[in-house]
């Protein structure tokens, strides 16, 4: 099983903080590599090498508040982490990767609306970056503006046309509104470009499960995933929903027992292994239902909305 859109969002967004931000903070940090050195020739400078001087310590002052806004994240102090990428932002108000990491952090500290500001700041400044479409379409996403998400999602995909992070993202909106052919075709595409990604196997995988549609495909694409990724619990579940499609509920119940047994708690799979054993007449059925309910309190209609249905027989798997 793929996760909702929000766990490839929050990966993304977690990705960029740790990444679209550390390049730039890495050439400040070299570029201000002299200051804890004065030179003493700096006494006679003249004023626009002063001023020059003072635009360096300004650029070091920036990637400070940056690198403790980053510490202040990684240590879960999400409100501390805002408080000194302000102080950032204050000296540098216009510079893109500032903006992109403030608006991840807002994401990560619960305030959407914020965070859409940055990433509109940082795209009327660089328009032409598709990062910051790719992050506001998130937060659009999760604020279910659609049609604002989907331009978003396409505008990143048609400046950046061969890096699969858009396709994916994308590729997750389209299967989390039922438009599955679309979903398919971008995480196929994701795939051609990093075929050893095993989370767009997986995804499409999913996909195929959620359509009911090519399922030997599907399980091909679990397989290749596990292949990629033997401790992959999310492709264990997605293949084991596979094998409830097909009926096949001996090879349904072992990889819902696999992906338990890397992930315990993973609600989905426990609800799986119960639909199994409600099918094959196995008395525990009703522990595992209890389990993933406890887990996830709307597990049940979530599944019945993918056809995968209690019924006195067992479930329905259409």
């Amino acid at each position: 099983m793929t996760a909702r859109l929000a766990s490839p969002m929050k990966q993304h967004h977690l990705l960029a903080i740790a990444g679209t931000v550390l390049l730039a903070l890495i050439a400040l940090i070299w570029s201000t590599r002299g200051l804890g050195h004065p030179n003493p020739a700096d006494e006679r400078a003249t004023t626009p090498a002063l001023q020059r001087n003072a635009a360096t310590e300004r650029q070091y002052e920036v990637t400070h508040f940056s690198l403790v806004c980053l510490d202040a994240l990684t240590r879960g102090v999400t409100k501390e982490a805002v408080g000194h990428c302000n102080l950032a932002l204050d000296l540098d108000p216009n510079n893109v990767t500032l903006l992109d990491l403030r608006g991840n952090v807002l994401v990560l500290a619960g305030e959407p609306q914020k965070a859409l500001a940055d990433f509109s700041h940082a795209i009327a400044l660089a328009p032409t970056n598709p990062e910051a479409y790719r992050y506001r379409g998130n937060v659009s996403f999760t604020l279910h503006r659609d049609a604002a998400a989907l331009a978003d999602y396409n505008r990143a995909v048609a400046l950046d046309p061969s890096n699969a992070v858009g396709l994916d993202l994308r590729g997750h909106f389209y299967q989390s509104t039922g438009a599955y052919g679309l979903a398919i075709a971008d995480f196929g595409r994701a795939i051609a470009l990093n075929p050893a990604e095993a989370r767009a196997w997986n995804s499409r995988c999913w996909t195929r499960v959620l359509a009911n549609t090519e399922l030997t495909a599907a399980l091909a694409d679990c397989d290749h995933a596990l292949a990629l990724n033997p401790r992959y619990a999310s492709a264990f579940d997605s293949r084991g929903f596979a094998h409830v499609r097909l009926k096949q509920f001996a090879l349904a119940i072992h990889d819902f027992d696999s992906a338990l047994a890397l992930e315990p708690k993973l609600a989905s799979s426990l609800f799986g292994r119960g639909l199994v054993k409600l099918a094959t007449g196995n008395a525990t059925a009703q522990r595992d239902f209890a389990m993933a309910r406890l887990l996830d309190r709307n597990i049940e209609t979530r599944f019945a909305a993918m056809g995968f249905r209690l019924r006195a027989n067992g479930p329905s798997g259409a």
